[in-house]
């Protein structure tokens, strides 16, 4: 056992350890260092993490073989947070997992950062994309930071055509079959994915709405998965927004399961999150609390409970939502298949996305979609990559503005309506009758008290159309039809109701 050092020796001795490490700060005043944590690779973590203070104590223990005292460790990152500010390195930005060179709004470059052994980044620009180690780009990582595949284009096979004009990609046609994804799903889905590979907000929430059995959770995966994989991809919603705002920190994409109401105060940081919030972090040894803007793209998975009230989120949360309305899957395949078709899809479906971040960085100056009312910015960066997503620029703008791709939250009579009509698409009888069938699945509370009360309320539930006749013994029968969507309608022959977006 070496012997006992004196603690200015101890101090001197760690700022000799540490002289491996880069201390720099960054754009919004915190204090790094890039560590070696391969031979060509090198990680950026804060001074004052555990991650730093494990690695010096670490190189410390290999030569005395004891422990730094707090004093010591205390001294040498105090030097080492001096070198940092007052240093010969300038000021670089630190992101989690997407960075970019240029205006964040018209970005001549967008690095992704595959997270990997050999510190690969996917660097992105308006001739194309390819993987360069990591020489300028500083990027943050927590522990649950996964990495990401090496993108490469999917192999051509005999019958398979280039893609042209607004043709799918074979990749990301093959994506959607897998999760089952209808045209207007596909285009929610893509419009959410492209935006989300864009370097600043606001981004859109996705909202994935469904009973059980419709895969909102596996999809609510794959789709994070697909540009930020992750040790724990779900959470459920945070009690206090000091919470949800820490997890702001840690990911780049945040997924929320089973919310069926929000809180009005986390529905204030949720809204502030996905278009850019200023996070304080407070910091000991009286120094200023650090201010950090974040932005983040978000997923609520909100399913269906015949338990629970009828609640609408604040207006301010459900405008900045888009909703994909899932239904139940009859044949679901097994989550092993899933996920091992998802490996094998994973990484010619990033190459795909990242050559239409590619044709939006070609296009963007020369798109103009005038005044689109939501998510402009969003459109705008969408419609340009519409091309190599196989969509055209009205699928972008009516992804976007569409009322009702707005969140209605959570309501058991609406839901209850459109599950009886799923199966034949129209229900016909008294008012009576419906009352009495719908008692059997949603809460007396949620239901009206008497069939001509259920009969008023209907006119409010979304998605279906109600007309009123009276049959050969006088008595009031209503006819329920539920409406089609746009994709649903073109095949469906001029019989069918107007379509709008459930």
């Amino acid at each position: 056992m070496p012997a006992s050092i004196r603690v200015p020796d101890q101090a001197r001795a760690l700022l000799y350890h540490a002289r491996d490490a880069t201390p720099f700060c960054s754009k919004d005043g915190q204090a790094c260092a890039s560590l070696p944590s391969s031979v060509e690779h090198r990680t950026v973590v804060p001074l004052r993490s555990a991650a730093f203070r494990d690695w010096l104590t670490a190189n410390f223990y290999k030569e005395y073989e004891s422990a730094p005292s707090l004093t010591a460790f205390r001294a040498a990152l105090r030097t080492l947070e001096a070198r940092a500010r007052y240093g010969d390195f300038p000021a670089v930005p630190v992101k989690q997992r997407l960075g970019f060179e240029g205006d964040p709004f018209l970005p001549s470059k967008i690095i992704l950062d595959l997270a990997n052994p050999a510190g690969d980044v996917l660097e992105i620009t308006s001739r194309g994309w390819q993987i360069r180690n990591n020489l300028k780009a500083a990027f943050r990582q927590s522990t649950s930071t996964l990495p990401l595949p090496r993108p490469h284009q999917q192999p051509a096979t005999s019958n398979q055509q280039p893609v042209t004009g607004n043709q799918q990609p074979a990749a990301l046609s093959e994506w959607a079959k897998l999760f089952h994804l209808s045209a207007p799903h596909y285009a929610t889905a893509l419009a959410w994915l492209t935006s989300a590979l864009r370097p600043t907000g606001p981004y859109p929430i996705l909202v994935l709405n469904g009973p059980a059995g419709s895969g909102k959770s596996v999809l609510a995966r794959a789709l994070r998965a697909l540009i930020d994989p992750s040790a724990a991809p779900i959470h459920r919603l945070p009690a206090r927004d000091r919470d949800l705002c820490q997890l702001a920190l840690q990911n780049w994409i945040l997924v929320f399961d089973l919310v069926h109401r929000v809180p009005y105060k986390l529905s204030e940081t949720l809204c502030a999150l996905s278009s850019g919030d200023a996070i304080e972090i407070t910091q000991s040894d009286l120094r200023d609390p650090l201010v950090l803007e974040v932005a983040r793209p978000i997923i609520l998975i909100a399913p269906h409970d015949e338990t629970q009230r009828a609640w609408t989120p604040p207006r301010t949360l459900a405008n900045r939502t888009l909703t994909i309305q899932l239904e139940h899957i009859a044949l679901p395949r097994p989550e092993a298949a899933i996920w091992s078709t998802f490996d094998t899809l994973h990484s010619p479906t990033l190459a795909a996305l990242s050559d239409a971040v590619a044709t939006a960085l070609s296009r963007i100056r020369d798109i103009d979609l005038g005044n689109v009312p939501r998510f402009p910015d969003c459109a705008t960066w969408t419609a340009a990559a519409a091309p190599a997503l196989g969509l055209d620029e009205a699928a972008v703008i009516n992804t976007f503005a569409d009322p009702n791709s707005v969140w209605a939250g959570g309501d058991p009579l609406r839901e209850a309506i459109h599950a009886l009509l799923q199966s034949t698409g129209s229900w016909t009888g008294e008012a009576t009758d419906l009352l009495n069938q719908l008692r059997t699945s949603v809460p007396l509370a949620a239901l009206p008290s008497t069939p001509k009360g259920l009969s008023q309320v209907l006119a409010s539930v979304a998605g279906i159309h109600i007309t009123r006749t009276r049959d050969e013994n006088g008595r009031r029968i209503l006819n329920i039809a539920r409406v089609l969507d746009a994709s649903q309608k073109k095949g469906a022959g001029d019989a069918q109701p107007t379509p709008v977006h459930l």
